[in-house]
């Protein structure tokens, strides 16, 4: 993770008149209350529409489904009120670090990436590597949505909009399409502060995400779409086409739809039901295109006719806590003028708070700022960084993080001197007990001023040596200079299956094979390969040779306690799984692979984990098309993930 802070200060010159944007008090609180009543309508309107995947009909809805006081309570939103929070108490130089402990405080849901992401960080692992392992979600809307309080805090001032989104969005998103949609979201919203051009303002968010990205591909259809004329289904279309995927969460399908109901839209309203009617993730889009418009119009101009309905008050859901809910939107729009007054001071944005407006040359100052962007388009998610004032320390995770029996794990550690002289000392790393680390010897460092240099190791351990978090020490003695803090590496553990030979006929989940004899049993077994995975992801399709066939796979976990669990086994074709030698579930019909904790509603059930060791079974049969699966186990409470459990030894394996 880089330091985002201090930022230069932004100016454009030309001859020896530096130009400076103004937004008078006024304006600004006027666009931010615009911004989130726009938002509030917007997800009202799409809330009752969404689902878990697309649908090739488009709905047909100019009006609000279901309307209810101060809205429906959304994600979209009460997340960003969890932001406003950590802004207030970690003050303005907040980093994903800090976002990470909101995360865990302050939010009980897990849909998705929410709950994979929860779950990396309660095993240790650091943004952006909570958001990137283990994560099949991180190119969901997720983090899209969150992008107007960046924005409202950086009027103007897109290049700070973004940062703040981009610290966001690597927290459960790192390395995926969503980072892209958080921060042109983010650009385009601050920018609208200063500029009304609506097609000026999708190229400005297109300049700040890479071209080459599914997300930039998708908005410049529509944008292209728009211009060529073709009608706003047409554009649909061609989005749909171009970027399709099956899950409604999907997000660059998301944001080229977000993008027709920003570009066709006549006014307001009109606005936020095509992107709506276009489908998908119906609550998102519609969200985020209303609170731009918000933006653009203001309170003073949004139209009675879809504001007044809903009122000033907040809807929350019970699943956040530990925040304080403003009362209305008047006082959350003070709290966040406030602090945007604070941000643009501190990190000499290219604009000021004023008596009057004066947006000349905006466009220009605003293309201007956004060049800094794209110094996060290359960043890994496989990368933590430490500043440990004299040095910076970077942690890159070469084979991942989650350590597997006896298969080397490779690291690499860098060292950077932030000192205006050279400096010399020792970097040695410490293992858990009964690992072994490789190269052994530590090293001699001596580095120039701002040189950087980089240590390739790696660690293996057995399976008895490993826990659900493993962690490993990086201590940096400098000579002459003062004491430095150690620099963990979180190791987790991963997966540890027994897989059958693959079974060709008859290809029916119904015929009985051998293996079937063996779903309670609590040792290798006769005709079973061990196979160790490093996240859920069931990798199994290669045993198949491209042909039909039924595999089975058995698997081990631990519980401390009885208790209540979600098990999934979703898959793009059809399984049955045992608990304990009980039959507990057979696949209700295919469905596009969707691995949440929450479920698929079609190959997942409740069971009652027993307290000690439980024994799974899985029989899982591939057709004419590739085989996906993966496994998924979360709390009867909050559908979350559960890092008690072991699972990555069998139990004959055990201390």
């Amino acid at each position: 993770m880089i330091n985002m802070f201090p930022l230069k200060r932004i100016s454009v010159a030309c001859g020896e008149i530096y130009m400076k944007l103004k937004i008078s008090r006024e304006t600004y609180w006027d666009k931010v209350y615009g911004c989130w009543l726009g938002k509030n309508a917007g997800g009202t309107l799409g809330g009752p529409l969404e689902g878990p995947y697309g649908q090739e009909e488009m709905f047909n809805v100019w009006w609000y489904p279901k309307i209810a006081e101060g809205g429906i309570p959304n994600d979209d939103l009460e997340i960003q009120l969890v932001w406003l929070q950590a802004l207030k108490e970690r003050g303005i130089y907040l980093t994903a670090r800090d976002l990470a402990d909101y995360w865990l405080d302050c939010i009980l849901y897990n849909p998705d990436e929410y709950g994979f992401s929860k779950t990396n960080l309660r095993k240790g692992l650091q943004p952006p590597v909570s958001g990137w392992y283990n994560n099949w979600f991180k190119d969901c809307m997720g983090s899209p949505i969150r992008s107007e309080i960046w924005a409202c805090i950086s009027p103007g001032a897109p290049n700070i909009a973004a940062k703040y989104a981009y610290q966001d969005a690597i927290c459960d998103h790192a390395g995926g399409e969503s980072v892209y949609g958080e921060i042109f979201n983010a650009v385009l919203e601050s920018a609208a502060f200063v500029i009304e051009d609506r097609l000026e303002l999708v190229k400005l968010g297109l300049a700040s995400i890479p071209e080459s990205s599914a997300t930039a591909r998708a908005i410049k259809i529509a944008l292209e779409s728009y211009l060529r004329g073709l009608s706003w289904k047409e554009a649909r279309e061609r989005v749909k086409e171009s970027v399709y995927s099956p899950i409604a969460q999907y997000s660059p399908i998301n944001l080229g739809f977000q993008t027709i109901g920003l570009l066709y839209g006549e006014d307001f309203g009109d606005a936020i039901c095509k992107a709506v009617n276009c489908g998908w993730d119906t609550d998102c889009t519609g969200a985020t295109v209303g609170a731009i418009w918000g933006i653009l119009c203001g309170r003073r101009k949004l139209p009675e006719k879809w504001i007044k309905p809903l009122g000033n008050t907040i809807a929350v859901s019970n699943g956040i806590k530990n925040i304080h809910v403003p009362a209305n939107l008047e006082e959350l729009t003070n709290d966040v003028c406030a602090i945007g007054e604070k941000v643009l001071r501190c990190f000499g944005a290219p604009i000021e708070i004023s008596e009057n407006d004066d947006f000349r040359d905006a466009e220009v100052i605003v293309r201007q700022s956004i060049e800094d962007i794209k110094s996060f388009w290359n960043l890994p998610p496989n990368e933590v960084d430490f500043n440990l004032t004299s040095i910076r320390v970077f942690v890159t995770y070469l084979d991942g993080p989650a350590i597997l029996p006896m298969k080397p794990n490779r690291f690499l550690i860098s060292i950077e001197n932030k000192c205006l002289t050279s400096i010399s000392g020792i970097l040695s790393i410490s293992v858990p007990s009964g690992w072994t680390l490789e190269p052994v010897a530590s090293y001699q460092l001596s580095l120039n001023a701002h040189e950087k240099a980089s240590f390739k190791f790696s660690v293996t351990a057995s399976a008895k040596d490993i826990n659900a978090s493993n962690e490993c020490l990086v201590k940096v003695l400098l000579y002459n200079r003062p004491r430095l803090l150690s620099v963990p590496i979180v190791f987790v553990g991963g997966f540890r299956w027994l897989v059958s030979e693959v079974f060709r006929k008859p290809l029916s989940l119904e015929a009985v094979f051998p293996p079937e004899e063996d779903k309670d049993l609590y040792e290798i077994g006769e005709g079973w390969r061990i196979a160790s995975w490093p996240e859920n992801s069931l990798e199994i399709e290669s045993f198949f040779n491209g042909k039909p066939g039924i595999i089975y796979l058995r698997h081990f976990i631990y519980s401390p306690e009885e208790r209540k669990a979600l098990i999934g086994v979703p898959n793009n074709s059809r399984m049955r799984f045992w608990l304990n030698g009980e039959l507990i579930h057979e696949t209700i019909k295919p469905v596009p692979l969707r691995p949440s904790y929450k479920g698929d509603r079609s190959n997942y059930a409740w069971v009652n984990l027993r307290r000690g060791w439980n024994h799974l079974m899985i029989k899982i049969m591939r057709e004419s098309n590739p085989l996906e699966a993966h496994f998924t186990i979360a709390s009867g409470e909050w559908y979350s993930g559960m890092t008690d459990l072991i699972h990555w030894r069998f139990p004959w394996e055990s201390k």
